[in-house]
């Protein structure tokens, strides 16, 4: 559990060395850009709506629910915030275009290692915090991957979406900045380690 407490306090900040690198080896094309930025508006879509449900506590650095919410998104699978994570940070990976496919298969076994942790973690408290109620969720409700089946008895949290838009809008910034640094990439025909590449040799001659 001490892992897994480790990765759910600083999951914000685990994926800023994937970012510096991306930046530094991108090389993005018009359709990595497009087929990226498709990827990541279906994750922020998952978890813009998903926030709506659960509120300003998916923020927080330490496990914390007042009640099992099960409808909307958890409906179809448990850990919806973080299917939407996984799409947003994979069409990121896609839009730098680095060491196709490598990059991307790397990220995907780095995110699973990580969030199976956080999930082990998170679903402990839950059982603990939630009993039977919680355990008859996790017996119909798939962890990840969803089966198109909702959970019928349903919880009845009504989403926020204004209170989402507020938690997002630091999400939503970064987003946006690193879409546009990979669009002026492509459209400079800039790439920063070619830059450093080419800086070195100029040093060293």
């Amino acid at each position: 559990m001490k892992v897994g407490k480790f990765f759910y306090r600083y999951r914000s900040l685990t994926p800023v060395p994937v970012i510096i690198t991306l930046i530094f080896l991108a090389k993005p094309t018009l359709s990595s850009i497009i087929l990226g930025f498709i990827f990541s508006f279906a994750g922020e879509s998952i978890r813009f709506i998903s926030v709506a449900y659960t509120g300003l506590t998916t923020r927080s650095k330490n496990v914390q629910s007042k009640m099992l919410v099960t409808n909307g998104p958890y409906a179809y699978v448990r850990n919806p915030i973080y299917v939407g994570n996984f799409l947003i940070s994979l069409g990121v990976v896609i839009s730098a275009n680095s060491f196709f496919p490598w990059y991307i298969v790397g990220y995907i076994l780095l995110f699973a290692l990580q969030y199976s942790f956080i999930i082990k973690f998170e679903e402990h408290f839950l059982r603990q915090t939630f009993g039977d109620e919680h355990k008859k969720y996790v017996e119909k409700v798939p962890s990840f991957f969803t089966n198109f089946r909702p959970y019928r008895k349903k919880s009845g949290v009504q989403p926020n979406f204004k209170k989402a838009f507020r938690s997002e809008k630091a999400t939503f910034i970064v987003e946006i900045l690193l879409f546009l640094i990979f669009i002026t990439f492509f459209l400079t025909n800039f790439s920063l380690s070619y830059t450093y590449m080419k800086c070195l040799k100029a040093i060293n001659n």
